[in-house]
């Protein structure tokens, strides 16, 4: 086991592999075994009341709460292992493809804590093996689950197991991922496999020595699965380049950072929408978007499918784009698909004084960018609609944009109109009766919408522009019928993936809509007005 002392070295303890670290640590072990293989499952629809042998059957249309005991017995040799901490987790596992929150775990009479509430899990991470017993252990699990089947019964009998983890296999689940920046610091979060602690390091900085640059700790998480920390910067001119560690019992895994560069002539950001769901071309989204080596990543919402599913994070979001998140800050703006899911606020940390408001500004030189909560209340007397007033009031900047996951004004499904001529969806009417109207009073840019899977730009009669862009990976939609109706503004419609790159020069600001491959969609320029 390697064991590394507060000041490490580089060179000696870490072997790089382009931008990530590895820790020489010992080579992995044989498979952990599942501990419930061959225990015989019995199942109880009422409670616990009546056990029996025989898999329930749910109805199609039907919701379903049943419990599952497994008795079973611990190899000696597996034993022995937890006894002397070579397996020093347990992680329970089940292969329900749709469960409903609700999961219940309970190994020899005590309760295992989910490791976030309010959140659906797959996997159930560093259970203390000091609760196995070598014989007459107990495992109860309870699993809401619903038949989506408008016609077909389903018989529910889930492969769970419980397996036995090292130290050794500790790794980054999500992250390190940079978050809100400015002149003082910068956040890093990451999601760990096991329960660790993150540590941020100082690369270059402390006394050299013969086998490499040591490394100075600047900050520590507490021990855990997520992990957020507030980095200060050592000078504006040094952007410095950091090493983000997992570390527990001894054994460590890690990336590099850098400190996010504020541009002085160029700003150039780029907007994405509506990633979900379909992995392969947000994958090639997110590597084009690489490509043009933004300032700041900006998200206008829907980036899983199903934001209370724990593992949708790591499928649909970070594990087809670790090249592009985890080297540019990134900024979202939370859609209805995440579901005001609790990890959404734990991994993403906003321009804020805490970094937890859903809504939130920052100015970058001459632009000033805002992200709200469009699912919020906005009606016209709203404590939001106030913020938004006020904080374009404070605003000299000469571009403003605004990014929320609702348009206003849209050719496709969301922008459906009501015999009243106003839009059907709550968010989209309060987008163009109360967000637009302030953001143009104040003389703002462009408002940046997702949530239909299109693009679309629209030039209203106030001067502000009315951007979607929601073609970052979820499919297509096409204008409905009631298109012109529904929009009249609309310039440019376009049902393809895409992302939209914003680049900043002076008093002019430049966006080209454009294809995974390249190709140009839309441009648009917008010079600042002195009036």
């Amino acid at each position: 086991m390697t064991r590394w002392p507060l000041d490490v070295t580089i060179g000696a303890a870490l072997c790089c592999v382009g931008a990530s670290l590895v820790s020489a640590q010992n080579a992995p072990g044989p498979a952990a075994p599942n501990l419930l293989e061959g225990a015989v499952p019995v199942y109880s629809t009422d409670d616990g009341t009546t056990f029996t042998a025989d898999a329930p059957v749910i109805l199609p249309r039907t919701q379903a709460t049943v419990l599952i005991e497994l008795v079973f017995v611990v190899p000696a040799r597996v034993h022995a292992l937890t006894v002397t901490g070579s397996y020093t987790s347990l992680e329970f596992r089940h292969d329900v493809r749709n469960p409903l929150r609700g999961l219940r775990v309970a190994l020899n009479g005590q309760e295992i804590p989910p490791p976030l509430e309010g959140m659906t899990f797959s996997r159930l991470p560093g259970i203390d093996p000091v609760l196995l017993r070598d014989s007459g252990n107990v495992l109860q699990v309870e699993l809401r689950v619903w038949n989506g089947s408008r016609q077909d019964t389903i018989v529910f009998a889930p492969a769970v197991s419980l397996v036995p983890r090292r130290s050794s296999e500790l790794a980054f689940r999500i992250g390190p991922l940079l978050g809100a920046f400015d002149e003082d610091s910068f956040t890093l979060t990451s999601h760990t496999n096991m329960p660790a602690r993150m540590s941020v390091y100082r690369r270059g900085d402390g006394q050299s020595r013969d086998d490499g640059a040591v490394m100075r700790r600047v900050g520590f998480t507490e021990p855990g699965l997520i992990h957020r920390m507030r980095v200060a910067r050592q000078s504006l001119e040094d952007p410095g380049s950091y090493v983000v560690l997992a570390e527990r019992d001894g054994f460590s895994v890690g990336a590099t950072a850098r400190a996010p560069v504020i541009p002085e002539e160029l700003i150039r950001f780029i907007v994405v929408g509506d990633s979900r769901t379909n992995v392969a071309t947000w994958q090639a989204i997110a590597a084009a978007v690489a490509e043009y080596s933004p300032d700041l990543v900006i998200h206008v919402g829907d980036l899983v499918t199903s934001g209370r599913r724990d593992w949708e994070w790591d499928t649909e979001f970070w594990h087809p784009a670790p090249g592009l998140l985890g080297s540019v800050p990134f900024y979202p703006v939370i859609g209805n698909h995440e579901g005001n899911a609790p990890l959404y606020d734990e991994l993403f940390a906003g321009p804020s004084g805490d970094g937890g408001a859903r809504n939130w500004a920052q100015p970058f030189g001459e632009v000033l960018l805002i992200g709200t909560d469009g699912g919020q209340d906005w009606s016209v007397e709203s404590e939001n609609a106030k913020w938004l007033d006020d904080t374009l009031a404070r605003s000299d900047a000469m571009f403003t944009f605004l990014f929320t996951h609702y348009p206003g004004w849209s050719s496709a499904g969301h922008g459906r109109l009501g015999d009243d001529g106003h839009p059907v969806e709550r968010a989209a009417r309060e987008t163009r009766e109360t967000v637009m109207p302030i953001l143009s009073r104040h003389g703002g840019t462009a408002i940046v919408a997702g949530h239909d899977h299109t693009y679309e730009r629209s030039e209203l009669p106030d001067s502000v522009t009315a951007i979607t862009c929601g073609g970052g990976g979820a499919g297509l939609y096409p204008k409905t019928k009631e298109a012109e109706r529904q929009n009249p503004y609309s310039v440019v419609f376009a049902g393809r993936h895409h992302f939209c790159v914003f680049e900043v020069r002076g008093e002019a600001v430049t966006m080209r809509a454009l294809s995974p491959d390249a190709e140009l969609i839309d441009e648009r320029t917008w010079v600042h007005r002195n009036d």
